[in-house]
């Protein structure tokens, strides 16, 4: 029997070149992948995507603008009819040529990676100055009319304690502020970087802190922060999550042409490779992506004996593994902490 749900969401790295080389990337970029994708081949890929119900892509690297032919890509989404996100470090589009071809795109969304509130912090997390450039240019994205401009905060051990100082500099801007975790995946990333569980402890205070006192913030958390919670205010935080989409409405593809559920996840979960099969064949056989459509049948821990596990299905994959080296196991979850939470308030007054 095959898998007939529409792929709706596609995450492309369209080059794994990088002018950076931070620490925290899941995907090691800096070097091109060998024999990485042709102009053609993308776009017969996007003519694919949106064949099998596509709506949104996302063009990622490595930089996606270090691609000659980026422009060329991204214009495709739009002109095949699907909504367009733009991830970036920044460093190279705040040319007026750039800032012109984005006006031309009109992208859905457009985000910028800012890992430090400060100059110093931003040069520690990614080795060179440009904190001010990304903050002119998150400025100039605005007044050029993008709908949608994010500032993505990677929180690492390293820059944990600056959540108050973001809260500051992005609070009353109108820039959205787009903060997630960093995952295991590339081999620059230290273990002792990755957030203890104390700590998103501490991260999920502060985002109930901002949420109540910050109208002004605008505040958006990615999948790794969830799932169910209990406080009221924290309820926006998937309240009605159905599951990680890897591999049942979204892939990740590589810049050779390697398909996987989410590019945030390592090279174990590599389906194959697009230049050696469609990409119809592999969404639609009920074979792919087992690890992820059927991931409710594997589950451990304590999202095993949850009462929202059917649901759930122990919300985000990467976090998840990258916690427990378990898809199905995900202690980073706010319900986990707040169930605790009240059972050693019991136990203490006992």
């Amino acid at each position: 029997m095959s898998y007939a749900k529409p792929l709706r969401h596609a995450v492309l790295e369209i080059t794994n070149r990088c002018n950076l080389r931070c620490a925290h990337c899941a995907s090691d970029s800096g070097e091109a992948r060998a024999n990485e994708l042709s102009l053609g081949e993308w776009r017969r890929l996007l003519f694919d995507i949106r064949e099998l119900g596509g709506e949104e892509i996302t063009l990622l690297g490595g930089e996606p603008l270090l691609h000659p032919e980026w422009f060329k890509i991204a214009a495709t989404v739009g002109e095949l009819g699907m909504r367009l996100v733009l991830i970036s470090n920044g460093l190279l589009m705040d040319r007026e040529e750039t800032l012109a071809r984005l006006k031309e795109l009109r992208p859905h969304l457009i985000g910028i990676s800012l890992d430090g509130a400060t100059a110093e912090s931003y040069r520690q997390m990614r080795g060179v100055d440009g904190f001010d450039r990304i903050i002119g240019l998150l400025r100039r994205l605005l007044d050029d009319g993008h709908p949608r401009v994010n500032a993505i905060t990677t929180f690492t051990r390293s820059n944990l304690g600056e959540f108050d100082r973001f809260d500051d500099l992005l609070a009353n801007s109108g820039i959205t502020w787009q903060i997630q975790l960093a995952h295991y995946g590339g081999e620059r990333f230290l273990a002792e970087e990755f957030a203890t569980r104390e700590d998103f402890n501490w991260l999920t205070v502060k985002i109930r802190q901002a949420i109540l006192t910050r109208p002004d913030l605008r505040l958006r958390t990615m999948d790794d922060f969830g799932y169910f919670p209990l406080d009221p205010a924290l309820r926006f935080l998937h309240q009605t999550w159905t599951g990680c989409i890897a591999g049942t409405s979204l892939v990740g593809v590589r810049s050779n042409g390697d398909l996987l559920g989410c590019l945030s996840l390592g090279d174990r979960f590599i389906e194959g490779n697009l230049r050696k099969n469609p990409l119809r064949k592999f969404w639609t056989r009920s074979s792919s992506f087992r690890r992820f459509r059927e991931k409710h049948r594997s589950l451990s821990g304590a999202c095993a004996g949850c009462a929202f596990a059917d649901e759930c299905r122990a919300g985000c994959s990467s976090i998840a593994y990258s916690a427990t080296g378990d898809l199905g196991n995900n202690p980073y979850c706010i319900r986990a902490l707040e169930s605790a939470a009240i059972i050693a308030d019991v136990t203490d007054g006992i």
